[in-house]
């Protein structure tokens, strides 16, 4: 399946009442659960720079992965990147065929 990079900055508003960015995380979960059941979270991590938070996700294709995008920003409002992934190897791969 294919793997995806998922970089979200987060509003500030989500952080000016306790626990409102816990019940929004916990929406946008919920949510890709029952709306896109192929979808499989590989990791997330919380980073410094211009984005808070770094996903990687695997989904059937790139309309899945847009869509789950999509719900992240209706659900909390943040701002999303999405970029395809290719692995390393696979991407040695192609590169040497050429």
């Amino acid at each position: 399946m294919p793997s995806y990079v998922l970089l979200t900055k987060l509003p500030a508003s989500l952080f000016q009442r306790g626990g409102e960015f816990r019940e929004a995380a916990k929406r946008v979960a919920d949510r890709i659960k029952a709306e896109f059941p192929g979808v499989k979270w590989v990791s997330s991590y919380a980073v410094l720079g211009p984005y808070d938070l770094v996903d990687v996700f695997e989904a059937p294709d790139n309309e899945t992965a847009s869509r789950v995008a999509l719900v992240i920003r209706a659900e909390s409002g943040a701002e999303t990147s999405t970029m395809a992934a290719v692995p390393w190897d696979e991407f040695l791969k192609q590169v040497g065929s050429g």
